[in-house]
């Protein structure tokens, strides 16, 4: 079994994330489910006063800068200090008359006296790169005003086993060992509905939504994936991502979750 002592940092693997996860058209439909997922159940996002938000593992800072030019108050935060630089670069490039506040620190390296509290955080696929996950997550939980939400994206355990199924990995599957390898981009800890639903309900925080992530894009044949153009891939997909059964099977699932804790 894998035995992961420290979380994740990306530093050395910041190009080949930029290519192979948000060049790529898994990338593109990964964004837009997500964006959409969030503007569906937080209308708050498009109506009202701006809300002051944290981007926590912010990656490339593609969502950070979708929030910022619709004129919420952006705070990115990141363990990479290439992600940071490349989100940076992003922002310049895009819109360079935004200035949001960037913190190069772990999750657990936050403070809440010093940052402060936010309307929302987003946290979307670090959870499976930490060695603490649940720990981690309670920790930040505490920068979300009590009327506050939490958007969680994260590696889907049980997507990962059906995926080794349908292609013969029959005795991976069975073995249980679903952990990455160290230098790889598999997570260290892929995460189940069940288990991450089990700790929202310890501690209070009722889950608003929940969708799946690339449930049908991930299955298709590669050469029918080249095939189809990325807008089309995305309304299929939006049809069925928060349907039962349909949302289990996604490579990601997106819970958005209030912090309803006292």
């Amino acid at each position: 079994m894998l035995l992961i002592q420290s979380d994740r940092n990306f530093d050395d693997l910041s190009e080949r994330f930029a290519r192979n996860i948000y060049g790529s058209a898994k990338g593109e439909v990964r964004l837009a489910i997500v964006w959409e997922h969030l503007l569906q159940t937080l209308p708050q996002l498009s109506e009202g006063k701006p809300l002051r938000i944290l981007d926590a593992g912010c990656g490339l800072g593609q969502m950070g800068l979708k929030l910022a030019e619709m004129g919420h108050e952006v705070v990115l935060s990141d363990l990479s200090e290439k992600m940071l630089e490349e989100t940076r670069t992003l922002f310049k490039e895009k819109r360079p008359e935004l200035e949001p506040v960037m913190i190069h620190a772990s999750v657990q390296n936050l403070d809440s006296e010093m940052h402060g509290q936010f309307d929302l955080i987003l946290f979307h696929a670090v959870l499976e790169w930490l060695a603490e996950p649940k720990q981690t997550l309670q920790h930040l939980l505490r920068f979300i005003r009590p009327d506050g939400f939490l958007s969680l994206m994260f590696y889907n355990r049980d997507a990962l086993v059906f995926r080794n199924l349908i292609r013969g990995n029959w005795r991976k599957a069975e073995s249980d060992k679903l952990q990455g390898e160290e230098g790889g981009l598999t997570p260290y800890y892929p995460l189940t509905l069940e288990e991450v639903q089990g700790w929202l309900m310890e501690w209070d925080c009722p889950v608003l939504s929940r969708a799946g992530v690339r449930v049908v894009f991930d299955y298709m044949d590669r050469k029918m994936r080249e095939a189809r153009d990325v807008e089309e891939v995305v309304r299929i997909e939006m049809k069925y991502a928060r349907k039962e059964p349909y949302l289990h099977m996604g490579r990601y699932l997106h819970l958005i979750v209030s912090n309803a804790s006292k």
